[in-house]
């Protein structure tokens, strides 16, 4: 009897497993010349997205500033990524709610950039009262406008 009741708990664990296994989606992004397509990505907590398309490009979610100071635009307790050069990449799954921003290093005097938005934009606003300039500005604009 203990056998029965250990096998069906062990079943059901695993159901429960998988099936939130399952239910994440990936999300596809592909690099076209100098911009990311599509431009802005909104998934749930627990989804992955992965990149295509990548010979000569970079994702990168460290920018560099006028200081040479490194910034990471992603929600406080999230991990960032750095892709090699050309290399299709998958980001582990995203379960931090926020707003990631990421940027193709050779063509980001291009604004090759884009942006992840994991469930609530829960760091959108601290972004914004950055003041951020340029190509990052245009992002962060971006991104406004798809959570409204």
């Amino acid at each position: 009897m203990k056998y029965g009741k250990s096998l069906i708990g062990a079943v059901i664990g695993a159901s429960v497993l998988l099936s939130s296994t399952v239910m994440a989606a990936n999300h596809i992004v592909k690099a076209q010349v100098t911009a990311f397509n599509p431009l802005v990505v909104q998934i749930a907590p627990g989804d992955t997205v992965s990149w295509e398309g990548m010979n000569g490009h970079i994702v990168n979610t460290l920018f560099t500033n006028k200081d040479q100071s490194k910034t990471e635009y992603i929600p406080e307790g999230a991990t960032g990524w750095t892709s090699a050069m050309g290399e299709n990449i998958t980001t582990e799954p995203l379960t931090v709610e926020g707003v990631y921003f990421y940027k193709c290093d050779p063509h980001w005097g291009a604004g090759m950039g884009g942006v992840i938005i994991v469930g609530e934009p829960t760091n959108l606003e601290t972004i914004v009262a950055t003041k951020p300039k340029g190509a990052l500005r245009r992002l962060v604009k971006k991104a406004q406008k798809a959570v409204k």
